[in-house]
């Protein structure tokens, strides 16, 4: 598979992190990070249409290690990376209704509004 973190972490710094230093997106370093994200996902929709979760069958630290990326993702606009995808959104609608994930989204959520005040 191709590498996620590292594009998604550079859209995450482009478009999250800068707005807090008061500093512009650089739009092409977005985009082509954007591009690498896509070709990711694409790769997981065909392993996905074959399995229910990224290393298989189970729910493994594999899935665990990709929300918060894709929480940045979704924050910083570009959920429909993931929900454009029949299988990726399914696997993600899998993992976002775990009840130990929905307690750490709904405390990162608490936390994001802590922040903001």
């Amino acid at each position: 598979m191709l590498y996620f973190a590292e594009p998604a972490g550079r859209i995450g710094f482009e478009k999250f992190a800068k707005r807090f230093m008061g500093l512009p997106p650089d739009d092409a370093v977005v985009s082509n990070a954007l591009r690498s994200v896509e070709m990711f996902f694409d790769v997981a929709e065909r392993l996905l249409r074959h399995r229910d979760y990224m290393a298989g069958n189970d729910f493994t630290l594999v899935d665990i290690y990709y929300i918060p990326l894709i929480q940045r993702l979704v924050a910083c606009g570009y959920g429909d990376v993931i929900v454009g995808r029949e299988a990726v959104s399914a696997w993600w609608d899998r993992c976002e209704n775990r009840p130990a994930i929905q307690r750490m989204l709904a405390a990162d959520k608490e936390a994001a509004v802590a922040a903001s005040r």
